[in-house]
């Protein structure tokens, strides 16, 4: 079997497994600005809330859900998530991981809430016109998204990485982005644990009209019914308070004299 089929495979059920999460993405709901606050009271979503871990997004979007049927043939090219590549086909998955414009901003009791320290997490600069004691931030499916979109173009290497070098000039580096995508999924869907029954029919295969048994066999039904939030809800509230012109932005930033310093093992090397 070759690599590539290998990798097909392996990208299908990555796509399976991360899509039951990704339809847990929230709907939105219009915010006063494009700052991310703390809000007490009762919250929109007592049940969805469920045991996730915090949020703000809890408190801040209504997380509508509804039923739909997961997609889990094997050969189904009627998504362009699953086209060859092309530049419509980047511009669909860049879309959808937010590529670009990810950043959003967050306060002080967020990031204390989300278990992290404002002392190390970085500040927007005063220039960006959002005030003092806002920090970036990502929505986590987002990343998980663009991971699997790593992965996505890893099957196709020629065309994405091969005027640069082939498969036997790999940088370090280039292995290291994939690996780490490939376990952040990884930890994702353990975390999850989506514990969804799949039920088996009898299919037929015209590949078995030369075998000595019923031209039949048993086979996972993966398209399964899921209770999931409005991800295209979330999608469009990200985009409406991401930072924009962050390349820019990030092209003139230095670090400021009294933040933190975090060492580099684990990051980049």
């Amino acid at each position: 079997m070759s690599i590539v089929l290998v990798l097909s495979l392996v990208l299908n059920v990555l796509m399976l497994s991360l899509l039951s999460l990704l339809l847990l993405g929230v709907s939105s709901q219009d915010c006063p600005s494009s700052i991310i606050n703390d809000h007490g009271g009762a919250s929109l979503n007592s049940g969805p809330r469920g045991a996730a871990s915090f949020s703000p997004f809890f408190d801040l979007v209504n997380l509508t859900t509804h039923s739909q049927k997961i997609n889990g043939r094997i050969h189904d090219n009627t998504t362009i998530f699953r086209h060859d590549p092309s530049p419509a086909v980047d511009e669909a998955w860049d879309h959808l991981s937010t590529e670009g414009y990810e950043v959003i901003l967050v306060d002080e009791t967020t990031v204390i809430k989300s278990g992290k320290s404002p002392h190390l997490s970085v500040k927007a600069p005063l220039s960006w016109g959002f005030g003092d004691g806002k920090y970036l931030a990502q929505i986590d499916v987002f990343h998980q998204i663009h991971c699997l979109n790593e992965l996505r173009k890893e099957i196709h290497f020629d065309y994405y990485y091969g005027a640069n070098w082939d498969k036997t000039s790999i940088p370090p580096e280039h292995a290291a982005h994939k690996k780490h995508c490939i376990h952040i999924l990884l930890q994702n869907i353990m975390c999850h644990a989506d514990v969804d029954i799949i039920t088996h029919n009898w299919v037929h295969y015209e590949n078995m009209d030369n075998r000595d048994r019923p031209y039949a066999e048993p086979l996972a039904d993966f398209n399964l019914i899921k209770s999931c939030r409005d991800f295209d809800a979330l999608l469009d509230w990200a985009f409406e308070k991401a930072v924009d012109n962050l390349t820019a932005k990030w092209a003139k930033w230095e670090m400021p004299k009294d933040a933190t310093l975090v060492h580099g093992d684990g990051y980049l090397s």
